[in-house]
């Protein structure tokens, strides 16, 4: 049975028990700021599970999975995976463990038709009440029903004495034995407890029945709920026969892709890590997690990266398995269909990268080694981590390779360095309150009534200052309140728009509102306290920026018409990867794998500001999300929507999902301005633009920088006496700035930079032409007092010397002209340059007779400068981090030559 039906029938078997089929939810959680990545099946229905948002009490879904907790196992066991399929079944208050072990059971036994002799079960010691179902209703043998602890059959892991408070239950899970033949571990006793291997976990339910309090004791909740989970790859090898995942149809395609691009020098293990990096790589970036320094980012980059030092390649591969990986499973996942070249083409370029660091670190990792022999200190792996871009873990692995466990790294050292790097890049901000919202702090917090209309007259009803719960508020402290009413004009930050800003005030006091966050259906206002102590319990006066509202609408609108003219001038691959708005800019990052030229930002540009000079109107409206997508609205990846959405419209240029604020029509952007294009990670380009007043202002100071430093005041070259004059006209205040002038100005201003470029590097071309120039010149005249008095072995003319400060470019020419002017020679020129050394042999025709070879002399040689060279028999180099022994290599030459002439 393969995979796919195995999911479908999964599926089909709890529909048919009323369950609503909910779809996967992303890999990056939403709304979970403590999680990297989902990383189980309930991870969506936590609202759920704490009693929130239950349109529905009974829930099924195949939830895809990241966890990194194993990375090191991946590979080396059957099992071991960071991505992963989760099959689960789910009841919020409705059904509990009668049902759950039933269902289950059914499911192995008379859905997959699993021997019944071949499952076992384990049990929590003290769950009597499941030990009675599975023994009495279900009929399982006693002899198959283990009791196991809290560490192995408790969720979370040994709850009841170490914790956390909180929801907890025991569990029970359901066992597969491959049997003693397939894994002995020399036990006749042995069970589902023993870890040989024998007894694989394919099943596992979770009965969260109590709340852990402070003191230990376990309370019944009120609401019973029921969490499995079972891995879509283990039961798949179940049904495949496979002892070992990678043996099954879920990895087939891309094993045999990986044997026939890497060949079969590489072991089974690195096959089966590439494998499961590779699938990880590409579902995290059809998600929207680019390879990057930072979180989610770095667990990609750094999948991708093993991968590909498990290829031993030294040129890009992985990126040719994506289409195995998609065509795996884009039936499920038909999003993957969809972005496949865009992410074959991110993993490529992240190779390329990759590539590139290790050509240019691994040397300077070598030269470290050289000198500190088995320890490496921290300001070094500080250098290789922060200049060169190499990562610890490849450090530690060189090493460990080549001193073994004697190897002594000073990892304190580095993290110091690193900590200095971080609080330096946190003294350059200019944050002066430093807030982390964490809705979890409001769960007890009261939920006010909503008004209408600002500004509002309220009650302060809640105040967090540091995350605890106090009753005052000083002057310059900030803090999280909560007022009662709330206005339902206040925007909570959302989907990349800042939340609104204004004051809290009384008479003498006042408190400055710097965001709004949303938590549960309350309105949570971020505050500083400007003027006046304020108390729990007070009366206040709420009120917003509105202009200040106004200019971020602005921006945000333009957010939309962006990506409606990138789409028109770049092509439908450009999707929003991101985006934040205020009031005084914006910033949107959509998929793109190459930079935007000059060119085609003039022309979005230009197209977003025709469609702002046409006054189009822009409509906001609630549709159900089928009508919605199926009219073609935009929505943005990672954002959670439910049956009914919000859509912005203008005109026919652009339609997205969407909940934040925007202009009723495009005139009152007036006018966009782009300012800076750049990449943020492998495949994701960045824009960021102001309008209106910010646009004109941004506008006419870069054009008087540009007139006094790109062209001392002078016209350019390009662009007519008219444009010109407009352009000075802007620059002295006498002429507004509209869509006309910048686009004006932004073709003056990219041909004149591009002519100053082109010309600024015709100079420093023709600087480095000369001065090439003359080295070699100099080097060739050194060269011919050389060759003036060679020195004589036997019938052998050896021409030997050193010239400073050449590199190989030069030292070959100058070799081959001394082969020309002396004959029945060899010619062996060293240099020394940037504490390297280089060696260039040439040997004439007319002496091959005498058996030397330039290509085993240079190999004899350069052991002298600590090196290796290579070549043929009539010319030959070779490079070494020894100048020192220059001297040495060249009387070698004459010794080998006595042997050989």
């Amino acid at each position: 049975m393969l995979s796919d039906e195995i999911r479908d029938r999964f599926l089909s078997f709890f529909r048919d028990k009323n369950h609503k089929i909910v779809e996967s939810d992303l890999l990056v959680p939403r709304d979970d700021p403590t999680l990297l990545f989902t990383g189980a099946g309930m991870n969506q229905f936590k609202d759920q599970f704490m009693g929130k948002n239950i349109v529905y009490t009974r829930a099924a879904s195949c939830q895809k999975c990241i966890r990194t907790g194993d990375l090191e196992n991946v590979g080396k066991t059957p099992r071991h995976h960071t991505f992963f399929e989760m099959l689960g079944n789910f009841s919020f208050g409705d059904y509990f463990k009668r049902d759950a072990i039933r269902w289950a059971w059914d499911f192995m036994t008379k859905e997959m038709n699993i021997p019944e002799e071949r499952l076992w079960v384990s049990v929590y010691r003290d769950d009597n009440e499941s030990y009675d179902i599975w023994i009495n209703e279900v009929g399982v043998p006693a002899g198959r029903v283990v009791k196991m602890g809290a560490k192995d059959n408790f969720w979370p892991s040994d709850a009841p004495t170490k914790g956390p408070n909180g929801p907890c239950g025991p569990c029970s899970e359901i066992f597969y034995d491959w049997g003693p033949d397939q894994v002995r571990c020399g036990d006749p006793s042995c069970d589902p407890s023993c870890d040989c291997g024998r007894f694989v976990e394919v099943w596992n339910l979770v009965f969260t029945e109590f709340e852990r309090k402070p003191d230990g004791g376990l309370v019944p909740l009120p609401n019973k709920n029921i969490d499995t989970g079972m891995g879509l790859e283990r039961i798949t090898a179940v049904m495949q026969g496979s002892y070992s995942n990678f043996g099954t149809d879920v990895f087939a395609p891309m094993i045999k892709t990986i044997k026939a691009i890497v060949g079969e020098g590489i072991s089974r293990e690195d096959i089966f890590l590439i494998a499961d990096h590779v699938r990880s790589a590409v579902l995290a970036i059809c998600d929207g997690v680019s390879p990057s320094n930072e979180k989610r980012g770095y667990v990609v980059r750094k999948l991708i990266r093993r991968a590909f030092l498990k290829s031993s390649s030294k040129e890009p591969v992985l990126y040719r398995i994506v289409p195995d990986v998609v065509e795996k499973m884009r039936k499920v996942y038909p999003e993957l269909g969809e972005k496949r070249e865009h992410i074959a083409a991110i993993i490529l370029e992240e190779e390329k990268r990759f590539n590139d660091t290790l050509c240019s670190a691994m040397p300077v990792l070598d030269e470290m080694m050289e000198k500190g022999g088995k320890s490496l200190s921290g300001e070094d792996v500080f250098k290789l981590v922060d200049t060169y871009g190499l990562p610890l873990e490849i450090i530690q692995d060189k090493m460990l390779a080549v001193g073994g466990k004697d190897t002594d790294i000073d990892i304190k050292g580095f993290e110091r360095l690193m900590d200095q790097r971080k609080e330096q890049s946190r003294k350059g901000s200019d944050i002066s309150c430093d807030f982390i919202f964490r809705p979890d702090l409001f769960a007890k917090a009261p939920r006010p009534k909503f008004s209408a209309g600002m500004p509002l007259e309220a009650t302060i009803e809640y105040i967090l200052v540091s995350g605890e719960e106090v009753d005052t508020i000083t002057p310059g402290e900030c803090a999280e309140i909560i007022t009662c009413p709330q206005s339902a004009d206040l925007y909570s930050e959302s989907g990349g728009q800042i939340g609104d800003k204004g004051f809290v005030s009384r008479e003498g006091a006042q408190l400055e509102i710097v965001n709004v966050f949303e938590s549960d259906g309350r309105k949570i206002l971020q505050v500083v306290a400007r003027q006046g102590r304020v108390e729990k319990g007070e009366k206040v006066v709420v009120e917003i920026d509105r202009e200040r509202k106004g200019r971020t609408a602005c921006n945000h609108t333009a957010t939309h018409l962006l990506q409606a003219a990138l789409r028109v001038v770049l092509g439908d691959t450009v999707k929003q990867a991101g985006s934040h708005v205020d009031d005084k800019r914006l910033r949107f990052d959509f998929t793109h794998m190459k930079k935007v030229s000059d060119r085609e930002l003039i022309k979005v540009q230009d197209m977003v500001n025709g469609w702002i000079s046409e006054d189009i109107s822009v409509c906001k409206g609630e549709k159900t999300l089928e009508e919605a997508r199926k009219e073609g609205a935009l929505s943005f990846f990672g954002e959670k929507y439910g049956e009914v959405v919000r859509v912005v419209s203008v005109g026919d240029k652009s339609k997205e999902l969407c909940g934040g604020t925007h202009v009723d029509n495009t005139g009152i952007i007036e006018l966009v301005k782009i300012t800076a294009e750049s990449s943020v990670a492998s495949g994701i380009r960045r824009i960021e633009a102001v309008t209106g007043e910010e646009a004109r202002v941004w506008v006419k100071r870069y054009l008087n920088d540009f007139m006094k430093e790109k062209l001392g005041g002078r016209p350019p070259v390009t662009g007519g006496d008219d444009t010109w004059k407009k352009i000075v006209e802007v620059a002295e205040g006498k002429k507004e700035v509209d869509s006309a002038v910048v686009h004006e100005f932004d073709e003056i201003w990219k041909d004149a930079l591009s002519s100053e470029e082109e010309k600024r590097a015709k100079e420093e071309k023709n600087k480095a032409k000369k001065a090439g120039a003359e080295l070699l010149n100099a080097a060739l005249r050194t060269a011919d007092s050389l060759a003036a008095d060679p020195v004589k072995i036997k019938d052998v003319n050896l021409v030997a010397g050193i010239i400073e400060g050449v590199d190989m470019n030069i030292l070959r020419q100058v070799t081959g002209a001394v082969e020309k002017k002396v004959r029945s020679s060899v010619v062996l020129l060293g240099s020394r340059q940037d504490d390297k050394a280089y060696l260039m042999c040439a040997v004439t025709v007319d002496i091959g007779e005498k058996d030397i070879d330039a290509k085993e002399l240079i190999t004899f040689v350069s052991t002298a400068i600590n090196g290796s060279g290579g070549g043929k028999k009539a010319f030959a180099q070779a490079g070494g981090k020894d100048p020192s022994g220059l001297e040495k290599a060249l009387a070698m030459a004459v010794e080998y030559i006595e042997k050989r002439g």
